[in-house]
C-alpha cells in the first residue's frame, strides 16, 4: 500500500492520464478476449456447425450480428475477429503514446521542479549536502522514477489482460478455469516474498549509487591532487569497493527477478496436464472448447508472469520515487526566505553591522560575537585577521547567505530583512578565492546569465578588471572557451575574469574574499590596480591576508576571535607598533 501511495503522489499531475491508461488496458483486454472467444464458433464452422453449446459471449456475438442484419457465417465472423484485433492494436498504440508522453513530460517537469527547488533552498542546507548525492538525485532518481510509469503501465496491461482472459475462460469452462485460478493464487503467494526482497535490494542499490556518485565527484575534482600524491592505487581500490557492492546488488536483483519468473512455465505445464486428465472423460467434453481454454490458460500465466516481472521492476524503482519525495520535503522545509518587506536595495550612506553574533548552528561555538562596524558608501574597507577569525562569515552575512544569530544588518538604517533578497544580491557582487568558471566562452563567463549586458558592457568590465588586452590577444577573443573550471587559463587570468563578471553588473558593493591570496605578485598587482581604480565609485570590502592588498583602503578592520580588535586608516595603524596590521606589514 505504501508503494501505491508513493505512485499516486509522485504522478499526481497525471492521475487522469493513468485512469485513461487503465481504461485502455481494459478495452484492449476485452477486445482480445472476445476475439479469442469468437474463434470457437469460427473453428466449429469446419465441423458443419457450432459444435458445443454456445456460451454467453458467442450468443452475444450472434445477437449483435442479428441486430446488424448480418449473417452469422464464417466470412463475416472472420472479419469481425480481425476488426476486434485491429481495434485492440489501435488501443495499444494509443496507450503506448500516452505512456511515452507522460514519461517525457514527467522527466522535463520533475527535473525543472527539483532544480528550481534546489537553487532556491537555503545556503546552510545546501552547504551540508554531498555533491554526489545532489547529482544522483537530480539525474538518476528522476530518470528511474520516470521509468516507473512504464512498469506501472505494464502492470496495468498484464493484470487487465489476466482478468479478461480469466472471465472469458470462465465463460467457456468454469470448472477448468477455477482450477487454474486456484493454481495461480498459490503461485502468486509463493513468489510474493520475493517482491519484498526485490524492494530491499533496490533500497540498498539506491544508497550505493549515491555513495559511488559522491566518490566519483570528489575524485574527479581532486584528480590532480591524487596523481601528485601518487595515490592512484588506493583511490582505485576504494572505487573498486563501491563498484563491487553495486555488482553484488545487481546480481542479487537479477537472481531474485529470474527466480520469480522461473516458476510460471513449469507450473502452467503441470496444470495443463492435470486439467486434461480431469476433463477428458467428463460428459460434454469438447476438444474445441478445451483447446481454446488451454490457450486462455497459457495467456493467463503469460500475463501473470509479465505482471510479476513488472511488479518486481516497480519494486526496484519505487525507492527512487521515495527519495525524490523525501528530497522535495527537505527542500521545501529549507526554502530560502526572500525577505518580508520587499523593499529595494539602496546604498546611499552606510551598511552597518549592529551587535551581530553568529554561529553556524545551535551546537557550534559562536564565530562572531557582538560585532559592530559600518561600511560607508564609496569607501574601500579592508578586513584582516588570523585564519579562523570569522572573516568569511562576515562576507556570508553580507551576502545574506546566513542570518545573524543575534543583532542585525542595516542598510541606510533599514533592517536587511525588510529588503528584497533578489534586490539585495543584484546590488552586491562577490569575488571568492576560488574562481568559478563555466566550461564555456569568456563572454558567457563574464555575462553570467545577465542578458541585459551587451558586448560593449562586457568589454568595459574586462577593461576595469585589467583583462581586456589579454582577451583581445587570444585567437578567438571573447569567444575563447576556458575549459572545465577555467583550466585553459592561469589563476590570475581566471580571477580577473571573475572580477570582470562582478563589475559588469555595476554593483553598489563589491566583496573580495581572499581574491588574491593564491596569486603571484604580478597577478595580484594587476588586480590591485583594477581595485584601486574603483575607489569612490564602488564601495569595496576586501578580505585579505597580504597587507599590500588592503594598503590603499580608507579603513582597515582587524578581526580576532569574532571581534573587531583594531580599526582605523592604514597610516594610523602603522603608527601603533603593537597593532596587528603593523606586525603583518613588517612580517610580509
Amino acid at each position: 500500500m505504501y508503494a501505491l501511495r508513493t505512485l499516486w503522489r509522485i504522478f499526481s499531475r497525471y492521475r487522469a492520464h493513468v485512469v485513461v491508461l487503465v481504461l485502455l488496458g481494459l478495452v484492449s483486454a476485452v477486445l482480445e478476449g472476445i476475439g479469442i472467444n469468437a474463434v470457437i464458433p469460427l473453428i466449429a464452422f469446419f465441423n458443419g456447425g457450432v459444435g458445443a453449446t454456445p456460451d454467453f459471449i458467442t450468443k452475444t456475438i450472434q445477437g449483435l450480428f442479428t441486430f446488424l442484419h448480418l449473417p452469422f457465417s464464417f466470412r463475416y465472423l472472420l472479419g469481425f475477429i480481425l476488426g476486434l484485433f485491429i481495434l485492440r492494436a489501435a488501443s495499444m498504440a494509443l496507450s503506448g503514446y500516452i505512456r511515452g508522453w507522460i514519461g517525457a513530460d514527467f522527466l522535463a517537469k520533475e527535473s525543472d521542479d527539483i532544480l528550481r527547488r534546489t537553487l532556491r533552498a537555503s545556503w546552510p542546507f545546501l552547504l551540508k549536502q554531498k555533491i554526489g548525492t545532489l547529482h544522483n538525485t537530480l539525474v538518476r532518481d528522476i530518470q528511474c522514477t520516470g521509468g516507473l510509469l512504464g512498469t506501472v503501465g505494464q502492470v496495468i496491461q498484464s493484470f487487465s489482460g489476466f482478468l479478461m482472459y480469466l472471465l472469458v475462460a470462465l465463460n467457456i469452462s468454469p470448472k477448468i478455469t477455477l482450477f487454474t485460478l486456484a493454481g495461480g493464487m498459490v503461485l502468486f503467494f509463493v513468489v510474493r516474498p520475493l517482491l519484498r526482497r526485490t524492494r530491499g535490494i533496490a533500497e540498498q542499490t539506491a544508497l550505493a549509487e549515491k555513495a559511488f556518485s559522491q566518490f566519483l565527484n570528489e575524485r574527479i575534482v581532486g584528480m590532480k591532487s591524487i596523481k601528485a600524491a601518487g595515490a592512484e592505487r588506493p583511490s582505485i581500490a576504494e572505487g573498486g569497493t563501491h563498484i563491487g557492492l553495486l555488482r553484488v546488488l545487481s546480481i542479487r536483483q537479477a537472481f531474485v527477478r529470474s527466480l520469480s519468473g522461473s516458476f510460471f512455465q513449469p507450473a502452467s505445464l503441470i496444470l495443463v496436464v492435470v486439467l486434461f486428465m480431469l476433463s477428458y472423460h467428463s460428459p460434454g467434453f469438447s476438444i474445441i472448447s478445451f483447446a481454446a481454454t488451454l490457450y486462455l490458460i497459457q495467456k493467463i500465466f503469460t500475463y501473470l508472469e509479465s505482471g510479476q516481472t513488472a511488479l518486481h521492476g516497480a519494486s526496484e524503482l519505487v525507492p527512487y520515487a521515495q527519495n525524490i519525495i523525501a528530497f522535495k520535503r527537505q527542500l521545501d522545509s529549507h526554502r530560502e526566505v526572500q525577505g518580508g518587506g520587499g523593499k529595494s536595495f539602496t546604498f546611499g550612506d552606510r551598511l552597518e553591522f549592529k551587535k551581530v553574533s553568529f554561529a553556524y548552528d545551535e551546537k557550534s561555538k559562536p564565530v562572531l560575537t557582538n560585532l559592530s562596524f559600518e561600511l560607508k558608501a564609496g569607501q574601500m574597507v579592508g578586513l584582516i585577521g588570523p585564519s579562523g577569525a570569522g572573516k568569511t562569515s562576515i562576507a556570508d552575512l553580507l551576502l545574506r547567505l546566513f542570518k545573524p544569530t543575534e543583532g542585525e544588518l542595516l542598510i541606510d538604517g533599514t533592517p536587511a530583512e525588510e529588503v528584497s533578497l533578489e534586490s539585495w544580491r543584484t546590488q552586491i557582487s562577490y569575488v571568492p578565492q576560488d574562481a568559478f568558471l563555466f566550461n564555456s566562452t569568456i563572454e558567457d563567463n563574464i555575462r553570467f546569465y545577465n542578458d541585459a549586458l551587451d558586448a560593449q558592457d562586457i568589454a568595459a568590465a574586462a577593461e576595469q578588471a585589467n583583462i581586456h588586452e589579454f582577451i583581445k590577444s587570444l585567437p578567438d577573443g571573447y569567444q575563447t572557451t576556458v575549459g572545465d573550471r577555467g583550466v585553459m587559463l592561469s589563476g590570475g587570468q581566471r580571477q580577473r575574469i571573475v572580477l570582470a563578471r562582478a563589475l559588469a553588473s555595476k554593483p553598489a558593493l563589491l566583496i573580495l574574499d581572499e581574491a588574491t591570496s593564491a596569486l603571484d605578485h604580478e597577478s595580484e598587482r594587476m588586480i590591485q590596480e583594477a581595485i584601486t581604480r574603483l575607489h569612490h565609485s564602488v564601495t569595496v570590502f576586501i578580505i585579505a591576508h597580504r597587507p599590500s592588498t588592503v594598503a590603499e583602503a580608507d579603513t582597515i578592520l582587524v578581526l580576532d576571535h569574532g571581534r573587531v580588535v583594531e580599526q582605523g586608516a592604514p597610516e594610523e595603524l602603522l603608527k601603533n607598533l603593537d597593532s596587528y596590521f603593523y606586525r603583518m606589514q613588517k612580517g610580509s
